[in-house]
């Protein structure tokens, strides 16, 4: 099982998720905990409910819970990850593409698994990005 399998196709989005590219990769030594913790922290946002993350050489992708606040959007743009902005950008085709898709979603499992932006944050303090 040693086969080339060649470039990997981005997987179906999930219910209740929105696809982004962040503009770091392989080429900045990036790896999925750096990303999960620098959006976990600024968002507000626990780590299991951040989605897929596909790391490329010079961006990422990853998967996020629909509905994120303007405000967190915009500071989420100013992180910075292995010595680079994340510079977040919302990927709008994934939204055209997944509702297209010949498949049929299960929805056996309730849609309450996944957190939403819009709940409060009790406690969240702003904390100062170290250098």
């Amino acid at each position: 099982k040693d086969q080339d399998r060649g470039p990997r196709k981005e997987q179906p989005l999930e219910e209740g998720m929105e696809r982004f590219r962040l503009e770091v990769g392989h080429n900045h030594e990036v790896q999925p905990n750096n990303i999960v913790g620098a959006i976990a922290n600024e968002a507000g946002l626990d780590s299991q409910h951040i989605g897929r993350i596909n790391i490329y050489d010079d961006y990422s992708v990853i998967d996020l819970p629909e509905g994120m606040p303007k405000d967190v959007f915009s500071d989420l743009k100013k992180v910075w990850v292995a010595g680079k902005q994340l510079n977040i950008s919302l990927l709008k085709n994934d939204r055209k593409s997944r509702s297209s898709s010949p498949r049929e979603r299960d929805d056996s499992r309730g849609k309450d698994d996944r957190k939403s932006f819009s709940a409060p944050k009790a406690g969240r303090k702003k904390k100062m990005s170290r250098k």
